[in-house]
């Protein structure tokens, strides 16, 4: 291991069920983020410091090497500390568990190097707004974020990556329109993939204004969860109330 190399740290979950589903993973939550998501609900480790070494992180993964299947990096955005990821991700490897990561595709050239070094079994993408119409940046603060996301979703296609699309609803910023269009663009890219709707917790967010919004209920994400399949995908909703659930609807 390389002593030098630490990890700017948030939190860790040491057992969870509900990170990847069918696996109990192991969560390293990574600070800093390239993006200011007005929803974005981690915003409290989108700063600070908490550098933390290597091997104290594989102690903690050994720890729970005998109730988990997975190692699960978040953030933040946990490709921003790419050297971290890939040599925790190399560790990881050496206990025998999987790998995942979270990300929200800033780092395309980053995700391919972890894909092509097959130091990753599942990937996790965020697609928070259709790839050609300026949303990104509304919900962002960053401009050209669309284009790095639409380079790592080709990454993905490329390396015949195991993936899932991720996208966080709310009223207002993101809803039918908007899933609408992220839906079609993800057929055209992909013919299908795995697509999960996600309930947006407004009371969660970093913006004020935000908090003020009712969240989706889970019947109006089952109507956009609908619209989704009928572009050809495999559709998933997560919720508060009922958790992750896998849809098939009679199109």
């Amino acid at each position: 291991m390389k002593g030098e190399v630490k990890a700017n740290v948030g939190g860790v979950v040491h057992v969870s069920t509900v990170d990847w589903r069918g696996k109990v993973a192991h969560v390293i939550f990574l600070r800093s983020c390239p993006l200011r998501c007005l929803y974005c609900q981690n915003y409290k480790i989108l700063e600070g410091k908490n550098y933390v070494p290597l091997k104290e992180l594989m102690r903690g993964v050994r720890d729970a090497k005998f109730l988990v299947d997975a190692v699960v990096f978040s953030g933040g955005e946990p490709l921003m500390q790419f050297a971290a990821v890939s040599e925790l991700a190399r560790l990881v490897r050496e206990e025998g568990l999987l790998v995942a990561v979270q990300t929200n595709g800033f780092y395309p050239e980053r995700l391919e190097k972890l894909l092509k070094e097959k130091l990753l079994d599942k990937v996790f993408i965020d697609v928070k707004a259709p790839l050609d119409d300026g949303s990104y940046e509304r919900i962002t603060g960053v401009k050209g974020v669309a284009a790095r996301v639409r380079a790592s979703l080709e990454v993905l296609r490329r390396e015949n990556a195991d993936f899932e699309a991720v996208t966080t609803v709310f009223r207002g910023l993101v809803a039918e329109a908007e899933v609408k269009k992220i839906a079609s663009q993800l057929r055209s890219i992909f013919g299908s993939c795995t697509y999960v709707i996600q309930q947006g917790r407004p009371e969660l967010a970093m913006d004020e204004r935000l908090r003020r919004e009712k969240a989706f209920s889970r019947d109006e994400i089952l109507e956009l969860a609908k619209m989704a399949a009928s572009e050809n995908l495999k559709v998933k909703i997560r919720t508060k109330e009922h958790g992750e659930e896998v849809l098939s609807f009679k199109l």
